[in-house]
């Protein structure tokens, strides 16, 4: 995973979620990292800043330059500035695509 937004807002962003006590941060950047994984299609996860608070962008980049999928990693807060359409309310992180 390539962290293409500065380092500061990356880590405060996990310690917010520690901070809460919220597991989903760290759910879906594991998941996001098993997508680095899938044999028939490598790629590296690049994330980059969000304009909603706490969130990411990300995309994938496969080994020849081209870009695979792209979404965000968006923090439903309370409350929730993330401008995502959700059939039910939530909170904490979760992967849009």
């Amino acid at each position: 995973m390539k962290i293409l937004c500065s380092q500061e807002h990356y880590d405060k962003v996990v310690q917010y979620a520690e901070s809460i006590g919220d597991t989903t941060l760290q759910r879906c950047l594991e998941r996001l990292k098993s997508w680095e994984k899938n044999p028939n299609r490598p790629c590296e996860i690049e994330l980059y800043y969000d304009f909603a608070p706490y969130s990411f962008g990300f995309r994938e980049r496969y080994p020849d330059g081209r870009i695979g999928i792209e979404g965000g990693l968006l923090y439903h807060g309370r409350p929730d500035q993330s401008f995502a359409v959700l059939l039910e309310p939530f909170h904490g992180w979760s992967i849009h695509t």
